[in-house]
């Protein structure tokens, strides 16, 4: 159970949604507790046993099955082990096995050696995106993007500087918004074109100028005028009785909004245009950490992506739910920022190893996952990409948002340590 890149974004939501939860209650967070407690004592038969168990939570999540197959070698299952590794290398991810003590018991077999020889054909790059446009301060620590069609004008937020950034179509640059406004962190945006206004996500975080520890978990949607940059209105999630994380949202034609709340178990949030209330649409149950969302072109139904679970559908109306079906060689969690487009589901995965942006192809009841195309991957410029915005037949993301730029005290590196943030995009 090595602490890999594949393994810690599922370890940060499960052990947030843990504090949540009963102690005695035996659901995941309990068996993953049990495994984990097994494995650091060395008892690795209950280790593979609570992984079992795991598995029964997590069918689908690869990192989980990565630690079932180390669990598998350990206890001298050593067939089954292969196998699991050998899915894992086809659905296209990487791990680093080979220095993984976990397997020592099958390093030398030719199966497990073909199997490295996947991982490493993993890393070769996917590349048809370009860069679209970089900005020169590096320490906005960027994480959403969003455009207004009638301006052709992009906004970039940012995590660290707690600003809203517009770029119009002749390339000037300048501050939208700022934490004089109130932001704090800004996460998901979107324009609403019909309405001339852009809304926003924002988030306390102590990656922000100006954290302070008591504020942590306060968490709003703030809605701006495009035209003159005014704020309109604030809508308000308090820290008590229990924290936030408005992380993305989206817009209906009628001018209503959804967010998530990707704070652990995670719920979605309505803004409708009648009541022009913050109120929660959907509650905690179905979720462990929602990301991502967006409408069907019909807007009959809603799609969360769930970092640690994969994909929901929710009939709008009903509020009804089911888990998207997909084929066992598909690696479809760790999403960030999805996009419906032309039946698909445009993804950025930045919670499975390569990070990679994909095309879900849906089936026509848009309740499964026929196929997926990797749009990109291994690319030398990604450093941690995450949120887009779609531009007719354009798809433009951050590529990479440098979340990994901070020291232990919570104080970011040094300029020569960052990049210019830079906005990719790639034709649909």
């Amino acid at each position: 159970m090595r602490p890999t890149l594949a393994t810690l974004f599922s370890c940060f939501v499960l052990t947030s949604f843990a504090l949540a939860q009963d102690n005695a209650t035996k659901d995941f967070a309990h068996y993953w507790k049990q495994a984990t407690n097994a494995y650091q004592a060395k008892d690795y038969p209950a280790y593979f046993e609570n992984m079992q168990a795991v598995m029964k939570f997590r069918p689908d999540n690869p990192n989980m099955k990565y630690n079932l197959a180390g669990a598998q070698a350990l206890v001298g299952k050593s067939q089954e082990a292969l196998v699991l590794l050998a899915k894992l290398a086809d659905m296209g991810l990487i791990f680093d096995a080979a220095a993984d003590e976990d397997f020592n018991a099958i390093k030398n077999s030719a199966a497990f050696k073909s199997i490295l020889k996947k991982f490493e054909m993993n890393k070769a790059p996917v590349n048809h995106s370009e860069i679209a446009f970089k900005l020169s301060e590096k320490d906005l620590i960027t994480e959403g993007v969003a455009y207004d069609p009638v301006t052709e004008t992009f906004y970039v937020g940012s995590i660290h500087q707690r600003k809203i950034i517009s770029r119009d179509k002749r390339g000037v640059v300048k501050d939208f918004a700022t934490a004089q406004d109130g932001l704090w962190s800004v996460f998901g945006m979107r324009v609403d074109a019909k309405r001339r206004t852009l809304w926003v996500c924002s988030t306390v975080t102590p990656q922000m100028v100006g954290f302070q520890k008591e504020d942590e978990g306060f968490s709003s949607v703030f809605k701006f005028d495009l035209k003159s940059g005014k704020l309109i209105k604030r809508y308000n999630l308090p820290n008590q009785p229990q924290p936030h994380w408005l992380g993305d949202l989206v817009i209906n034609s009628r001018g209503d909004v959804f967010i998530t709340d990707s704070q652990a178990p995670g719920a979605v949030y309505a803004i409708f245009q009648q009541k022009d209330e913050l109120e929660l649409f959907i509650p905690a149950g179905p979720f462990r950490s929602p990301q991502g969302l967006d409408f069907s072109h019909d807007e009959k139904h809603l799609f969360v992506a769930d970092y640690s679970i994969g994909i929901l559908k929710f009939d709008v109306a009903t509020k009804q739910h089911i888990k998207l079906a997909a084929p066992e060689n598909l690696a479809w969690i760790g999403i960030d920022g999805m996009y419906f487009y032309k039946n698909s589901l445009i993804a950025i995965q930045n919670g499975i190893n390569p990070h990679r942006v994909a095309r879900f192809f849906l089936n026509k009841n848009f309740d499964s996952i026929e196929r997926a195309e990797i749009i990109e991957a291994n690319n030398p410029l990604f450093n941690e990409p995450t949120l887009g915005a779609l531009v007719r037949d354009t798809f433009y993301y951050v590529a990479n948002s440098q979340w990994g730029s901070f020291n232990k005290d919570g104080t970011i590196f040094p300029p020569e340590k960052l990049q210019e943030p830079i906005i990719m995009r790639v034709k649909l």
